[in-house]
């Protein structure tokens, strides 16, 4: 059992050390719920109670975090020796597949942006790595840094994680029945008030190597809930955004009067605006009666004087809420062009780049540190699933880069004390997607790296092994139907050389109609299969008989070739020549002079097609 009071204290001077980072963050937490009155007391008038101008920190807080927010890739290789080997492979792809199942299972892509967002506003993002043991798996869910106070060491390990919020007293009594009465207070009690139902009572949840514990100052630190850590550890995992002290510093912290100065300068023209269309009239000293109402008419002998009172906005004041709104954009972080705003005619993608350079190493900067935190906490997830469920066995099923799995494990078996996770998010990190595709075909056309590496490196979730085999099927499918086309093509040439080109259009034809039925290669297969060869007979026939062939075969005429049904020492283009290969007499008066007689010189010219 933990001492409360030690806790208590413990806690208090966590809570104590944090109060200017509580401010920020529930400063930046009204800016974006656009409460403004909480913020700067009595600067919104009753007509318009919430901003005339758009809210650029929740706007660029959420842009960011959507591109913040796709999962990296995963790889549980642990650097061992002889990984290359299949076995290796294997057990590292298991390993992979659990670590997907870890994430899949706990929904973290569709709370990544929620938890990026968290990331960016507050400047950290708390990961707690909880057991779930109706499932029998470790899940994953990200925190809301409000109210969150971690303890670190020196080698940046979490040794103490806090959570403070508040809730309504008739659901703290429903999940704890056996405090209900405390929890709603005594009427008889002088110093424990009864509480109303729905009033929101502090509750704190202090977790560190020894012990959970979850109490309620409020009810002189009422112990709702007290166990042991069997996990030995503080399974949580904080992703920090970078800052210039100890202190958690969102990307906003310093935008929020800015943006309240540019919505004050905006308030005020459209005040002003107000009091000019409702102006007093002006006119000359000779007008008697003034008439209101549409196509009124007015007598006078100067109607150039009759004019409104109004009250022009100066010209530094449409200076300012420009300046105002450029420091709104710069202390955001966010360009023009993320949005699509670029205020120019023309503009080249060069200067789009530039614009967007710093864009982008925010999105890497991101991405390295919320990389990091989910390696810490895949890492948890593996050692709290072979601690709590060493010999169970499980079954995972998921979709990794678009491609299905279904995989069985068994945690003290497969994991086996190997905890190490790589995550990463590809070498082209901050870039985006179209940028990233034409520098990965840049390197792969000057051969500076192979087509494995740019396939993993892609923008876009695959499967780089199925994606290989798919290609490799289709370029041998395309290279089986050339020689198909090539076969065809010569079909003429065939029959002009006096062979029989039935066979080929016969055998195409059967693709067409196998094709319907069955992929293209095994159309192919089937239809150049070869036709059973009839039985052989008990004898061979003597050589020299008609039933022995020039190779012996049996029922062949002795001299034939059996396999072009040619004589012996005749190539199949030289099938229709006269014997031995001579041209016929076409082609031996073929040639004239230049005085139109015949040339009757011959020559003999034998080829083989290939």
């Amino acid at each position: 059992m933990a001492d409360i009071s030690k806790v208590s204290r413990r806690v208090e001077a966590l809570r104590r050390d944090a109060v200017d980072r509580d401010q920020r963050h529930q400063t930046i937490y009204d800016a974006r719920a656009q409460k403004i009155d909480q913020i700067a007391p009595g600067t919104m008038p009753d007509a318009w109670p919430r901003p005339i101008v758009a809210n650029l920190i929740d706007a660029s807080a959420r842009q960011l975090a959507e591109n913040l927010a796709p999962l990296p890739s995963i790889n549980c290789a642990s650097g061992e020796g002889r990984e290359s080997s299949e076995r290796a492979k294997k057990r590292i792809a298991r390993r992979t597949k659990i670590a997907y199942s870890y994430i899949i299972n706990s929904a973290l892509k569709a709370r990544m942006p929620q938890g990026c967002d968290w990331y960016l506003t507050y400047g950290s993002m708390p990961i707690v790595v909880e057991p779930d043991f109706e499932a029998g798996a470790p899940r994953l869910r990200f925190d809301n840094p409000m109210k969150t106070y971690p303890q670190f060491d020196l080698a940046g390990r979490v040794v103490s994680y806090t959570k403070v919020w508040r809730e309504a007293a008739w659901k703290l009594a429903d999940k704890f029945p056996e405090h209900a009465a405390a929890i709603m207070g005594r009427p008889e009690s002088p110093w424990d008030k009864q509480t109303s139902p729905d009033a929101e009572l502090e509750v704190i949840k202090y977790c560190d190597k020894d012990s959970y514990v979850l109490y309620m100052p409020e009810r002189k630190n009422l112990v709702l809930m007290d166990m042991p850590n069997r996990f030995g550890k503080v399974p949580v995992a904080i992703a920090l955004k970078p800052s210039y002290d100890d202190q958690d510093r969102g990307q906003y912290d310093d935008v929020v009067w800015p943006m309240l100065a540019h919505n004050r300068m905006a308030m005020l023209a459209l005040q002003a605006t107000q009091q000019t269309v409702r102006a007093p009239l002006a006119v000359p000293t000779d007008v008697q009666k003034i008439g209101f109402g549409d196509d009124q008419v007015i007598r006078t002998n100067s109607p150039e004087k009759i004019r409104r009172v109004g009250t022009d906005l100066p010209q530094a004041a449409w200076q300012q809420d420009a300046i105002l709104s450029q420091e709104v954009m710069r202390g955001t972080r966010t360009p023009a062009s993320a949005t699509g705003d670029v205020d120019a005619s023309i503009i080249t993608g060069k200067g789009v780049d530039a614009l967007n350079g710093g864009y982008d190493v925010q999105i890497a900067t991101g991405q390295l540190m919320i990389g990091h935190a989910l390696e810490q906490a895949l890492e948890l997830a593996f050692e709290m699933d072979e601690k709590f469920w060493p010999d169970a066995f499980k079954e995972i099923t998921g979709v990794i880069n678009g491609t299905p799995f279904k995989e069985s494990y068994t945690p003290a078996k497969d994991i086996k004390g190997n905890y190490r996770v790589s995550v990463s998010y590809g070498f082209a990190s901050g870039m985006n997607p179209n940028q990233a595709l034409v520098f990965l075909l840049q390197l792969r056309g000057d051969q500076l790296v192979p087509r494995d590496f740019v396939q993993r490196q892609l923008p876009m979730d695959v499967d780089v092994a199925q994606l290989q085999a798919e290609v490799d099927k289709e370029q041998t499918t395309d290279a089986l139907k050339q020689g198909i086309f090539a076969l065809l093509s010569s079909a003429g040439i065939m029959a002009q050389q006096g062979m029989d080109p039935t066979m080929i259009l016969t055998k195409a034809a059967s693709i067409i109609e196998l094709r319907e039925k069955m992929p293209m290669h095994e159309a192919i297969l089937k239809a150049f299969q070869p036709e059973p060869q009839p039985e052989p007979a008990s004898a061979a026939a003597p050589p020299g008989t008609p039933g022995a062939g020039e190779g012996g075969e049996p029922g062949v005429p002795f001299g034939i070739n059996p396999s072009t049904g040619l004589p012996g020492g005749i190539a199949p283009g030289q099938a229709q020549l006269g014997p031995g290969g001579r041209p016929d007499l076409q082609t031996l008066l073929a040639g004239l002079t230049s005085s139109g007689r015949p040339n009757l010189s011959a020559s003999v010219k034998r080829s083989v097609p290939a």
